[in-house]
């Protein structure tokens, strides 16, 4: 195997070198390095490359040298096959220092969307962005009455080997308590993994100033949308929405102005998955919320330059249109007045009888213009209450629609785009067969029988009611636009003001209380 392993080597290098990751004049120092490295001996002989291998990405050549490697030499490099992986290419890549001097390099030169171009092709050539397992999701758009949703069910993030699994499971080596702290700590950059941690060697992030403190940029591994990027703490510290983060988010739109920036809300439910560490969520993509109409406007005499809307948009959003200062402003106060805000009828109490907050603050912010310093800033409100008939949240997806989504709702997700969950799509696949038997009874009785599938029974029976005939023809685009009207109501169950007249009287009322 040694023979197929330095062909494999030679075509690794060969790729680094037409992407631009190293310079031809270091080619015999890294074939040096990886003999080395994997433990052979090199010989005078031309070094040939694999032309089977040799249109393939840095990361596919890189599984073929894992899969060419035998025992001694994995063992030797690592516990896993991500381990392996990430430290191979690593080998190819600067040091950190490197990356921001030349992004910096680029930014003087040709401007901050070239650099960040360099940066996110850098970020998917290295396969840190795992651009080959994002093209498994499945994604689409459907019409609804707030406009297109998107759609994606995440099939991105790859199940472990089992037998990689057992090999973990059988190591008695300890790992390092709480290093890194979380999954987005900067100590993850260069980290080598261990049994609960990803490896991150292949990871490089950019440093920031946002309002004079310390932050990092980085995109995320596994993209939902283009140029999806994390904006992180330098501190390990719990989120916080409050006039601070408002004042780094003005400033990460300041320095990078054709992005996007958000954040999830900073209690749990209506929060992201990681709420111990304070970080943000940006990118390049205009979401379905920018896109939603109005439902009707607010004037403030305290903010008469503002413009205030309240969108036709399934969770109770605001949206601020002004000067920095002004939103600032305006922003501090909608978020000092609603974590105090109750209005039992609807079912907002914004804190609990021992003082835990309910009442919580999606934000997201754009530069509309450089010119006017002219930004929109949208305020989705939320609540983390439950109930008995709702433990797992009254502002959140009802059970009846868990067959499709039961996860936290999201920054991401209340700007209109689904991540559903992989397992719905084998499971649709099983649903077309039913519903292409064009007999109701015949297709519950068999859905009963599937313990997987048994949980779409009332959803099915409805389908059923709904359509006519199912045919080849139909079917998938049938259950992709219901999926998205289910995702809508999903949505819908989170909006802490229904759009209907109480609703709409309990919004302005707390709308008139910021002039109070």
């Amino acid at each position: 195997m040694t023979n197929t392993l330095i062909m494999h080597v030679e075509t690794l290098l060969a790729k680094a070198t037409a992407i631009g990751l190293i310079e031809k004049r270091d080619l015999i120092y890294f074939r040096n390095h990886y003999a080395q490295l994997f433990g052979y001996e090199l010989g005078n002989e031309t070094q040939q490359i694999n032309p089977k291998l040799e249109q393939l990405n840095l990361a596919d050549i890189t599984s073929q040298i894992y899969h060419v490697l035998d025992g001694n030499q994995i063992t030797s490099l690592g516990n896993t096959k991500e381990q392996i992986e990430t430290r191979i290419i690593d080998e190819l890549m600067p040091r950190p220092s490197t990356i921001e001097s030349k992004f910096r390099q680029i930014e003087q030169t040709q401007g901050i969307e070239a650099a960040l171009d360099w940066y996110y092709l850098l970020s998917q050539n290295t396969n840190y962005i795992k651009t080959a397992d994002i093209a498994k999701n499945q994604s689409w758009s459907t019409e609804t009455e707030y406009g297109n949703l998107e759609i994606t069910i995440n099939l991105s993030k790859p199940e472990k080997d089992p037998l990689e699994i057992a090999k973990l499971k059988s190591l008695q080596k300890k790992t390092t308590d709480g290093y890194p702290q979380c999954l987005l700590c900067i100590e993850n950059e260069g980290y080598s993994g261990d049994f609960n941690k990803p490896a991150r060697q292949n990871h490089r992030m950019l440093r920031l100033n946002l309002d004079n403190n310390a932050w990092y940029f980085q995109y995320s591994p596994y993209l939902y949308y283009p140029e999806h990027s994390i904006v992180i703490n330098q501190q390990h510290q719990d989120m916080q929405i409050n006039q601070q983060a408002l004042k780094n988010m003005f400033s990460f739109v300041e320095q990078i102005p054709h992005y996007l920036i958000g954040s999830n809300s900073d209690i749990p439910i209506v929060g992201g998955s990681i709420l111990n560490h304070d970080h943000y969520q940006a990118g390049n993509y205009v979401f379905p919320i920018e896109k939603a109409t109005v439902r009707f406007s607010h004037s403030l005499v305290k903010f008469s330059n503002v413009t205030i809307n309240y969108l036709n948009w399934p969770l109770s959003t605001l949206q601020l249109i002004g000067t920095k200062q002004d939103l600032l402003q305006l922003s501090e106060l909608v978020i000092q007045k609603w974590y105090v805000y109750n209005n039992p009828e609807l079912g907002i109490i914004s804190a609990s009888d021992q003082g835990v907050r309910h009442n919580a603050i999606t934000p997201i912010l754009r530069r509309l213009s450089d010119s006017d310093d002219i930004y929109c800033l949208y305020l989705i409100l939320r609540n983390n209450r439950t109930s008995d008939e709702h433990p797992e949240g009254i502002f959140h997806p009802h059970r009846e629609l868990h067959h499709i989504k039961k996860e936290n709702i999201g920054l991401i997700e209340a700007m209109g785009l689904a991540i559903l969950p992989g397992r719905l799509a084998a499971e649709l696949k099983e649903l077309e067969s039913l519903l292409l038997l064009n007999d109701a009874d015949s297709a519950v009785t068999s859905l009963l029988f599937d313990e997987t599938l048994v949980k779409h029974e009332e959803w099915l029976k409805a389908l059923y009611i709904k359509y006519p005939l199912f045919s080849p023809n139909n079917v998938q685009q049938i259950l992709q636009i219901e999926v998205g009207l289910k995702f809508s109501q999903v949505l819908e169950n989170c909006g802490v003001f229904k759009l209907c007249s109480s609703g709409d009287s309990g919004l302005r009322e707390f709308l008139s209380s910021l002039d109070a």
